[in-house]
This record gives structure tokens, sequence and C-alpha cells, in this order.
């Protein structure tokens, strides 16, 4: 449903938009809503539950075997191909509009897609939503046809968090009355050509938004001399191509010798260092190299912090996990810190009741409760 906060108005030189028709402070929930249709991604398929969107596939499966039946009678006429997201979610989006056809709240929605003539690949490919888990991993994709009027902007006054498939739209700045609200449709860790050849790309448009017009960060992602970060970002493709193949002993490997050649010549806030870094970061998780973990995650965070200057999930997430790694390795006062800005950004971005928020809570609690053992044991 459509919050009372919100309405829809003719946003200049964008189409439709939605505004706020009150104050909106920053960190308040502007609206909470289920989808029309969603679907898990293939690749977890048999780790994610189909029905509540958990990595405990159990859980749901009784939930979710209603939807099922209908698609397993025309995926088994595919066999042994595999329909792609976009297509099994365009189905989901069929069977939903079937469905619920005595339903008035869909009936915009069927009458839009009927009498547009949009594809429903258009459809699919411009109005869905990526569905993450509390790591900000992709499990799937959704359709949420209340808030497919929210326009794009490089810094958006407004984040999109999940709890299973449910999306929550929370303000990360106080938003005045009749302010649009926007979000990012792009991760946007990027330089500005790049940013706004993919929304030309997926979304058919072109970003003027502040950002993209005063280009205020491309210098600093490209700082550092050019001929050494040309070689991190020629190597790319082929570590993102490591890190698909989950082949992290190759992957490590390769990082370390390309941060090791730029040496200190290239600061750490340099866009293609800061990616390669990440990617040493995962690797060195994934093969439970704690201490060089640590090391890498805390070296990301000054470029966090400037890059990402709204609070922002991904910021906050990457605070979590560099915390959990100061934790583990007993750097508890280190840890607790870091953990007290990552509250400091998801407070806003997750709201106070996010599962997010009680695990957080309760590291910082467990770092609490450390200090005061190892403070008592000394005396």
């Amino acid at each position: 449903m459509m919050a009372l906060m919100l309405e829809r108005f003719v946003s200049p030189g964008k189409g439709n938009g939605l505004r706020a028709t009150g104050r909106i402070r920053k960190g308040e929930l502007v609206i909470s809503t289920e989808p029309l249709a969603c679907c898990v991604s293939n690749r977890l398929a048999k780790e994610v539950c189909h029905h509540c969107f958990t990595r405990l596939l159990w859980k749901g499966n009784k939930q979710a075997w209603s939807g099922h039946k209908r698609e397993c009678k025309c995926l088994q006429s595919l066999l042994p191909r595999l329909p792609t997201d976009s297509v099994c979610l365009a189905a989901r989006l069929i069977f939903a509009l079937v469905c619920c056809w005595t339903f008035p709240l869909f009936n915009s929605v069927k009458l839009n897609v009927l009498k547009e003539k949009h594809t429903m690949k258009g459809i699919v490919t411009c109005n869905c939503f990526t569905i993450s888990d509390g790591e900000l991993q992709e499990i799937g994709v959704g359709l949420y046809p209340s808030l497919s009027l929210l326009n794009h902007d490089c810094r958006p006054n407004c984040v999109m968090v999940f709890e299973g498939t449910k999306l929550e739209l929370r303000a990360v700045r106080d938003i005045d009355p009749e302010d649009e609200l926007t979000i990012s449709y792009i991760e946007t860790l990027s330089l500005t050509e790049d940013r706004q050849r993919q929304l030309e790309e997926q979304y058919h448009f072109t970003c003027h938004c502040q950002r993209c017009d005063s280009r205020d960060k491309d210098g600093l992602m490209l700082s550092g001399e050019e001929g050494k970060w040309r070689l991190l970002k020629e190597a790319l493709p082929r570590l993102e191509g490591l890190k698909a193949e989950s082949n992290w002993e190759m992957l490590l490997e390769s990082c370390r010798h390309l941060l090791s050649s730029v040496g200190g010549e290239i600061p750490e806030e340099n866009l293609y260092k800061l990616r390669i870094t990440d990617m040493a970061l995962d690797a060195t998780v994934h093969l439970g190299r704690w201490e060089e973990a640590m090391s890498y995650g805390v070296t990301t965070l000054p470029a966090y912090r400037q890059y990402y200057p709204d609070p922002h999930p991904v910021h906050g997430i990457q605070l979590m996990r560099v915390g959990k790694l100061q934790h583990y390795l007993e750097n508890i006062e280190d840890a607790l810190d870091t953990f007290k800005q990552a509250y400091g950004i998801v407070k806003f971005t997750h709201g106070e009741d996010h599962p997010l928020m009680t695990e957080l809570t309760m590291k910082m609690k467990e770092c609490h409760s450390e200090m005061d053992h190892h403070s008592s044991s000394r005396h």
C-alpha cells in the first residue's frame, strides 16, 4: 500500500515520480511492501527458500509449493534448459496477474501492462528490484508496483533494504514537503561515465543529477599515477572471473601481486585499487586467513567514508564485516569502535527492529562484556 506521506506527481524531465506530502526525517520508514511477484536467482535455487527467501530451505517448502506446482508443468517442457531469472520473474508476474484478477489493487498494473503495449521483458527489466540478503548479496528479483515510480539519483535521499522479500524504503536525509523521493538504480561507486552508460543501457535515460553534472568524485576515484592504475583497471575482468568461479587461491594471489606492484604510488581511494582490495578481502575471508582479511578490510574504510557521505547500507555492512574480524581476532576495543560506527549507519538504513540491528547490538554487548571481564581479571 502507498503510504500517506507520499503522492504521485510529474517530475520535470523524468515523467512520473513520488514526492513527500510532509516532512520525513532521516531514518524514518517511508513505506514497507511485499512484492507482486518475485523469484530466487537460479544460481541459488537449492540454497534459498523460494517462499521466505531465507537460506534455510526447509523452512518454506510447503508455503512455496502452491506457486511451484504451476511452474513445474511449464519448466518440464523446457528441460534440460533453464529460463533466466528475468524470464522466471516474468512468468511469476503473469501468474500473479491471472490469479489476482479480481483484486482492485492490481487492476491498474494489469491495465498498464495491456494498454501501454510494453513487452514483458521491458516491464521486468525496468521495474524489478534486486532482492538482497543481510550481507547485501543478491538472492533474487522482485516486482514492487507501489515503488516503481521512484526516480533515480546517484546521491539519493532514500535507500531500500530487505527483510526476506519485504522491501523497506527509508530516508537517509531529512526530506521536506514536496521534495522528490529518489533511490539509486545502480551501485554508485563508479565513475560518472560508467554510471551514465549503465543507466542508459539498462533504463534508457541519461542521468543529469547533481553528482553526474559536477563529477565531484571522479578526480578522487582516478587519483594516483595513471600508468599504474590502468594496470589495475585492465586486470579487473580477469579477477571478477576468478571470483565468479570461486577460485579464491588464484584470486588472492593475483590481488596480492597487483597491490604490491603499485604500492603507495596509488592511494587507497583510487577506485580500481579499492575494488581489488575488496576482492582480496573476499578471498581471504573464504580461505579463513583472518589476519590478512582484517588488514584488507581496515584499509578500505577511509575510502568508504568518502564515497558514502550519507548513511548507506554498503558502508554499514563493510563496517560490520571488519568489526567481526577484529572481534574474532580479539582486538576488542577496535571491534567495539567499528561496531559503533556501523550502528550509527544501520540505525538509519535498516531501522531499530531489523535483524541486522539485533545482531549488531548483540556484538556490541559481547565486546563490552569481554572488556569488563579483562578489566576485572587484571585487578
